[in-house]
């Protein structure tokens, strides 16, 4: 009866973790869509930048157009080159959109991936110890703040020292040293 509890409650566990998972299932799916999206209006935008420059170069010969002094000419060249700077603006901002979204659909897909292995990964520690650390790991793993396509942070060093860090809390939880260890 006790192994049958268990079993219930593991499944029951299971289930709730990959519930979980299906929120970041459907983030990283809008994200994607959205990432589509940003594609196709920043390869409009290059496309639009390209005939605009194409026409810029023979602005100065249609009749209307045609500068008759220096004023005029003035004139032209800077509304030619804010009408260039505005719209590579906008393909700048476009790709930035593109290359958020992407990333954003990334970690969503790596969050759901991790919910979905974190049984796994409780179920090979030894010791109640050893799994709540491994929860809590999981945890800042998953919730954590990203980097996105407009806010870049330089934590570097930090993220390389997770995995030994894990292993030693493990180790202090199960009473084992590693000071003997080969890194």
């Amino acid at each position: 009866a006790e192994a049958a509890v268990e079993a219930a409650r593991s499944a029951a566990a299971e289930q709730g973790v990959s519930q979980q998972a299906v929120y970041f299932r459907n983030e990283a799916t809008e994200h994607e869509a959205a990432a589509k999206e940003w594609r196709q209006r920043t390869q409009n935008f290059a496309i639009g930048l390209g005939l605009y420059a194409a026409a810029a170069l023979v602005f100065h010969k249609i009749p209307f157009l045609k500068p008759s002094d220096g004023m005029e000419s003035a004139q032209l060249i800077t509304s030619k080159i804010l009408v260039f700077a505005v719209i590579a603006y906008m393909l700048l901002l476009s790709a930035r959109n593109f290359l958020s979204h992407k990333h954003n659909a990334i970690v969503n897909r790596h969050r759901q991936n991790a919910l979905m292995t974190f049984n796994a990964l409780a179920s090979a520690a030894n010791g109640q110890a050893a799994k709540d650390i491994i929860l809590t790991h999981a945890a800042s793993c998953i919730f954590a703040p990203q980097e996105t396509g407009y806010a870049k942070s330089t934590g570097g060093q930090q993220d390389s020292n997770l995995g030994s860090s894990i292993i030693g809390l493990i180790s202090k939880a199960d009473g084992k040293s590693t000071s003997g260890a080969v890194g």
